[in-house]
This record gives structure tokens, C-alpha cells and sequence, in this order.
């Protein structure tokens, strides 16, 4: 069985989806340098973890738990926002 580690909060960001964009365009763009080549659902969840990581208080562990409205596709047009759940300890 999976324990919860003691002190566990949950928290829900909206970001709006252009803003979420720009970031997965920032980390594919430092990558692609190096070499790397990263899937489109990789990039979100990375940019996701990097809202996360800002917003958690420092010297923690950040878990995503939820993405939604993630754009999924480059012609993807919704004015919704993402909205990040995660938790951290």
C-alpha cells in the first residue's frame, strides 16, 4: 500500500493557455540545443511542474496530479485556461 506522506497540500493553478504555450515553447527551445526532443505531452507536463515548482514552497517535492485544457494541438484555439492540480510536502 502507497502511504501519504505526512503534510500533503493540494493546490489548483489557472494559467492561461497562451501564457502555458509560450512556457512549453521556452523549454522545448532550451532543450533543442542539447540534443533533446521531447513529446507534446511531455512538454506540458514539464511546463506544468514548472508552475508548480514556482508556486510550492521551496525545498519541496511537487507531484502533478491533474492537467486539464492542456493544448494539446499547435492549432489548438480554446480560451479556456489550464488548470494545474498538484500537491506537495
Amino acid at each position: 500500500m502507497n502511504e501519504q506522506p505526512s503534510g500533503r497540500q493540494w493546490k489548483t493553478l489557472e494559467i492561461a493557455v497562451d501564457q502555458f504555450r509560450q512556457r512549453m515553447e521556452r523549454i522545448a527551445g532550451s532543450s533543442s540545443g542539447k540534443g533533446s526532443v521531447y513529446s507534446r505531452l511531455a512538454l506540458i507536463h514539464q511546463a506544468a511542474k514548472a508552475y508548480a515548482v514556482e508556486t510550492a514552497p521551496a525545498s519541496i517535492t511537487v507531484e502533478i496530479e491533474e492537467i486539464t485544457n492542456p493544448p494539446l494541438y499547435e492549432e489548438d484555439l480554446s480560451d479556456d485556461p489550464v488548470v494545474i492540480q498538484f500537491s506537495y510536502w
